[in-house]
């Protein structure tokens, strides 16, 4: 029953890797190819050193020397194709990897946010990395291997066999030896593979935390406690990678015992039989040769199935990336000038408990600017994460509304006319002129400046010394706050969207160019609904209408504050 599982986990793989796997059949197979002649080319070196050798003690010094032309010629030939191979077994590597990450990177960008955001992005990073180069060394360079290794196992068997059918017997008799081996132990391997890309994860994840937030490390004086959490991520990963590396060195001792005893006993029957005067010295030499090349495949072929092992394990990580639900993503929405949002009796709850939001039910008309304020944890990023189609409403639906009457339901497809300038700072390394691009790549520099003029920040793009050029770092190093807010507002009035929602995207500004730059939605040139989050209530007295959630509760407030 458990190898009948095993074998349904491949044919599950097969079927599940065949759509990126297919492109790439003919390269590897070319590998195969040149496996198997090398294999071949293997038997072929030792005949053509057992007729030089023969050829040497009976003086038939130009057939040895004919001879030992062929081996030299069958070794450099061996030379250039293992060059040709790790050549193309490279290139495959590489773009086969490639297309292993784009599927699950696509995928993941397709996934729905809540799910996905249950994963440390240090353990996603590990799927797409490690585990994606563990499927694509067994599949591009393990599996023709162990093919190769089947043909040389036949090949030298059968050459062995002619020249001495009881020796070829016994180095037979010995090989499976070691394949048992590996069955004993696999089992046992695929659980410690596991547990090792799990730990590395784990590991990786906290120095990509502790990277970003050096600044917060340093100043509450965090270093030391860092430095013994990373220690103890580290032993822990060491204790998973050293148990691992036990078995596997276990297993290895034990098949390369199996393989020195076939060794030892061509050596003493070849020295039996040359006492005998039954055999030659070069069938001595062949003997020698031929009886390692019916082991070898069988420690290779014994390590090939942890390697397989460890693939299936690495698919499994990834095949669970594949089980979280994806977006609704609708058909194409039309092009809207004017588009409002609707909130009818919509509830969410991220688990069992008091609801986030409680029934809430309102309506915000094109073009109107509404200010969404409350205490901290009341729901306002959750209000936004509905309109933004991040989250489901547990009850009820979120629509977007045309001037027509027409209704939408908030889906992936929505998202094209919604612009975004989310809390924190949301800036890519790169240029300034990369970073507002992505409101919209095709811009012109005359729209680009535009945009920067309303969200006041043209002015100090404008003292820069490389301007639009410059180069800032992760998260807008080299920038201040307000400057680095100023830019993702930016790139929020590039994309000219109907509808454009600002969490708390003027809290680094002053209070005069926080003015200016909502004084310069209303400028913009083009119908926009706006909905501000903030809580500095001299955003509110220019906002037509303000909102309060409270509760779970969304009210409106009664009289505009100044």
């Amino acid at each position: 029953m458990i190898l009948k599982s095993e074998i349904l986990k491949i044919w599950e793989f097969a079927g599940w890797i065949k759509p990126e796997i297919k492109a790439f059949l003919p390269g590897i197979a070319v590998i195969l190819l040149i496996d198997v002649l090398g294999a071949l080319m293997s038997v072929a070196t030792a005949i053509a050193s057992k007729n030089m050798v023969d050829y040497a003690v009976e003086a038939k010094l130009n057939m040895a020397g004919i001879a030992g032309a062929i081996f030299a010629g069958l070794v450099i030939m061996s030379m250039l194709m293992v060059v040709w191979e790790s050549l193309l077994s490279v290139r495959i590597s590489e773009s086969f990897s490639n297309v292993l990450r784009q599927r699950f990177f696509n995928r993941l960008l397709k996934t729905e946010w809540l799910p996905l955001s249950a994963y440390h992005s240090g353990d996603l990073l590990t799927r797409l990395t490690s585990d994606v180069n563990n499927i694509t060394n067994c599949l591009v360079n393990v599996i023709p291997g162990f093919f190769a290794l089947g043909v040389q196992l036949g090949a030298s068997f059968l050459t062995l066999l002619y020249f001495e059918p009881k020796l070829a017997v016994m180095a037979f008799v010995l090989g499976p030896f070691t394949v048992i081996l590996s069955r004993l132990w696999g089992r046992k391997l695929k659980h410690l593979q596991v547990k090792v890309q799990e730990s590395e994860s784990s590991y990786r994840s906290y120095i990509q935390e502790a990277i970003q937030n050096f600044i917060i490390i340093k100043s509450f004086g965090l270093e030391k406690h860092n430095h013994d959490s990373l220690q103890a991520l580290h032993e822990n990963r060491m204790k998973w990678i050293f148990e691992r590396n036990r078995i596997t060195l276990a297993a290895n001792n034990a098949m390369s015992l199996g393989y020195w005893a076939g060794y030892f006993l061509a050596f003493g029957w070849g020295a039996v039989r040359l006492s005998q005067q039954a055999i030659s010295f070069g069938t001595m030499t062949a003997f020698l040769q031929l009886v390692q090349q019916v082991q070898t495949p069988f420690v290779g072929l014994a390590r090939t199935v942890p390697q397989i092992i460890t693939m299936i394990a690495s698919a499994g990580r990834l095949m669970e990336l594949e089980t979280m639900p994806m977006e609704n993503s609708s058909d194409d929405v039309p092009r809207l000038k004017d588009v409002g949002v609707s909130f009818h009796k919509v509830s969410f709850y991220y688990s069992a408990g008091e609801p986030v939001l409680d029934n809430i039910t309102t309506e915000i008309l094109p073009g109107q600017l509404v200010a969404l304020i409350g205490h901290s944890g009341e729901g306002k990023t959750t209000f936004v994460r509905l309109l933004l189609a991040l989250l489901r409403p547990s009850e009820g639906t979120v629509y977007f509304t045309d001037t027509s009457g027409g209704c939408y339901e908030a889906s992936a497809a929505t998202r094209e006319w919604v612009t975004y300038v989310p809390q924190g700072n949301t800036l890519f390394s790169g240029t300034i002129e990369d970073n507002i691009r992505c409101g919209k790549s095709d811009s012109s520099l005359a729209e680009i400046e535009k945009a920067a003029r309303a969200a006041c920040a043209w002015s100090f793009i404008e003292e820069l010394p490389e301007g639009l050029h410059t180069v800032i770092g992760e998260h807008g190093l080299g920038l201040s706050e307000g400057q680095a807010q100023r830019l993702a507002i930016t790139r929020a009035f590039l994309k000219q969207a109907p509808v454009m929602i600002l969490d708390e995207a003027t809290s680094a500004l002053d209070m005069e160019t926080e003015m200016d730059v909502l004084m310069g939605i209303k400028n913009l040139g083009y119908p926009c609904t706006c909905l501000v989050i903030t809580h500095r209530l001299t955003a509110l007295s220019i906002c037509s209408r303000v909102l309060r959630i409270r509760d779970g509760k969304l009210m409106e407030e009664k009289r505009m504050l100044a």
